[in-house]
């Protein structure tokens, strides 16, 4: 499958350093990076790939939906690139299909750097969460006004995410200064369209087709960022010590689940200390 992506490169490539690739979150797309990626470039004189998984963005839709096939896109666009070893992020959904690549091909993992992730499946972490999260997305899709111009289409958006505060866990003020350029959606002149597959996506939950039951240990070095306040929980799953036995995890004690929207400065900070071998500090923001 012929996956979408983004690379932003450094002014001189070093082929030695190994490049970053970035996977975003279930209700999102490639652009969730846009603020995050030039700047790990800056900070790393790294290349970064940001890659549309299917069924988001501007990547191919498909029927089939699962943890394999993700990671399976994910390897074939890797050898398509010839990008033999990388430095992988991935956040929640992206974060399940970092962790399933860097157990089942290791040695194309240089480092593994997860974001409120973990190998238990969506129904038994965070679920509900996810289930809102879509819900928001269909309503969008359904009520999206039409014949309007941009700030109408925007307060709509705002005042709408405002209706779902307390299952988000975010305040008025997060949400109204959120930048929309950062969601899965195309302006086509006077209304947006959701580029998700969103049908597929909540089959995928609702019938727990995301489950994951990996097997393996990925010796390498693992970087576990996490929200104090997310729906998730993911710090105190007992299977990451089994599977990533030099895991070191960072609280982000005053966010939830999208640490790198909220915290974008702290999360790169942490990410840069952590690719340079830096040993991370035990940081709450």
């Amino acid at each position: 499958m012929q996956l979408k992506y983004d690379v932003y490169t450094p002014n001189i490539i070093n082929k030695r350093l190994a490049p970053i690739v970035l996977l975003h979150s279930l209700c999102e797309s490639r652009k969730t990076w846009l603020h995050i990626a030039p700047e790990l470039v800056r900070r790393t004189a790294r290349t970064v790939y940001a890659i549309d998984l299917r069924n988001h963005g501007d990547s191919p839709w498909s029927d089939e939906y699962t943890i394999d096939a993700l990671t399976s896109d994910l390897d074939e666009f890797l050898l398509e690139h010839q990008l033999p070893t990388i430095i992988l992020i991935g956040h929640s959904l992206g974060g399940k299909v970092a962790i399933q690549l860097a157990l089942q091909k290791p040695e194309k993992v240089e480092q593994l750097i997860i974001e409120d992730s973990t190998p238990r499946n969506f129904i038994s972490g965070g679920g509900r969460y996810i289930s809102v999260l879509l819900n928001i997305a269909k309503e969008i899709q359904k009520i999206m006004p039409k014949g309007v111009d941009r700030k109408t289409a925007d307060d709509f958006l705002y005042d709408l995410a405002l209706q779902f505060l307390t299952e988000l866990r975010l305040s008025e003020e997060t949400v109204r200064s959120y930048d929309l350029n950062l969601l899965p959606l195309e302006w086509n002149g006077d209304t947006y369209v959701i580029k998700m597959n969103i049908d597929v996506l909540v089959d995928a939950i609702l019938n727990d087709k995301l489950q994951q039951n990996p097997t393996g240990t990925y010796e390498g070095e693992v970087l576990l960022l996490y929200g104090g306040k997310s729906h998730f929980k993911v710090a105190s799953d007992p299977l990451f010590l089994e599977y990533f036995p030099h895991m070191k995890k960072i609280e982000f004690e005053n966010t939830g689940h999208f640490l790198h929207h909220d915290y974008p400065k702290q999360f790169i900070q942490e990410v840069v200390h952590f690719i340079s071998h830096g040993t991370p500090k035990p940081a709450k923001y």
